[in-house]
């Protein structure tokens, strides 16, 4: 190739290959962008499905802990009445305090570890 044909061949073509260029850069751009934004959409998502997991969870603990307490109150009403409850009943009572000394060693447990 001779001068002059590299010249024309840089007049013929130079252009369009600085157009595609600039195409090629805004178009990587546009797509990292998308990408971008698409990943915080999806993070926001998964936050938000964990929060509602960590709220219905807190709900369940609270309910056992309440229905817990309530036992232990039946149970301590029942032991104090001066009923005469068979060894069965007794075997029964010092199961459901131990239930609930675990459900509120677990409650506290996960209270301290939300901290």
């Amino acid at each position: 190739m001779d001068a002059l044909n590299f010249e024309k061949f840089a007049l013929l073509w130079g252009p369009g290959i600085v157009v595609l260029g600039v195409f090629s850069f805004t178009g990587a751009k546009l797509a990292q962008y998308w990408i971008d934004k698409s990943m915080e959409h999806r993070r926001k998502q998964i936050e938000g499905t964990f929060e509602i997991a960590r709220t219905y969870l807190d709900q369940i603990v609270s309910a056992q802990r309440s229905q817990s307490d309530a036992v232990t109150r039946l149970a301590a009403t029942v032991e104090q009445g001066g009923s005469k409850v068979g060894f069965e009943h007794q075997e029964m009572l010092t199961a459901i305090k131990a239930l609930h000394r675990h459900v509120d060693g677990l409650v506290r447990g996960k209270a301290g570890a939300g901290r």
